[in-house]
């Protein structure tokens, strides 16, 4: 069974990398895959979310940055060490790779490297942006298609740059998805708790208010 799935895997892998090849993905997937590429326009939303003078919206923004933290803990430290499975130029070979070096394409026409301490399952790249997706999607709902697209698209680009197998960005994505899952469930606890907090302020009568009935009574 599970070799079947590998042979599966290695095959949908050829297919998506090297079938799949054309000029335009050259160009556009190595730019998505590269996240730094999107910093500057995160970190704009991210401080509109801060700025704005909504307990929701800040809320979201902190949370989000958390959620982001624990899955990258979760991908990297606890799920690729108990996988333990190497990337495609350390166990296969005959693929377009973009890595390295001055990032450029190069064919791996023969084994790189067997091994290695860079591990595959799953992909941090799409725990992370599925993550983010699925809780962005919870609170900003008529944006879901946009967060969607954009996560599916750099889980995709990771396998046609060779980086990743297919299954390695597939557990990515249902890890992310469960991450987001557990911290949309702890983000509404918090916000019901502040929002109950804040209505139960407005609604308690102030001191100088209870001051002015007690004169009257005399």
């Amino acid at each position: 069974m599970l070799q079947s799935i590998e042979h599966f895997d290695h095959w949908l892998f050829y297919l998506i990398n090297r079938d799949g090849k054309n000029v335009v993905f050259d160009h556009l997937m190595p730019f998505i895959s590269n996240e730094a590429n999107f910093f500057i326009p995160i970190a704009i939303a991210w401080l509109y979310l801060v700025i704005r003078n909504d307990a929701t919206h800040r809320t979201v923004a902190i949370a989000v940055i958390a959620l982001i933290g624990v899955s990258e803990l979760l991908c990297s430290d606890v799920f690729k060490p108990l996988f333990g499975r190497y990337r495609p130029f350390e166990s296969i070979s005959d693929f377009y790779l973009f890595r390295g070096a001055g990032d450029v394409w190069r064919w791996t026409g023969t084994l790189e490297e067997r091994g290695g301490n860079s591990l595959a399952m799953p992909s941090a790249h799409a725990t992370n942006i599925f993550a983010a997706a699925v809780f962005l999607s919870y609170y900003f709902r008529r944006f879901w298609p946009l967060f969607l697209v954009i996560a599916v698209a750099v889980a995709y680009s990771r396998v046609y740059t060779g980086n990743h197998f297919p299954m390695d960005v597939i557990v990515g994505a249902a890890l992310g998805t469960a991450c987001a899952a557990g911290f949309i469930r702890l983000t509404n606890r918090v916000l019901a708790k502040w929002h109950a907090f804040s209505a139960s302020k407005r609604t308690a009568p102030s001191k100088d208010t209870t001051e002015g009935s007690s004169e009257n009574e005399h």
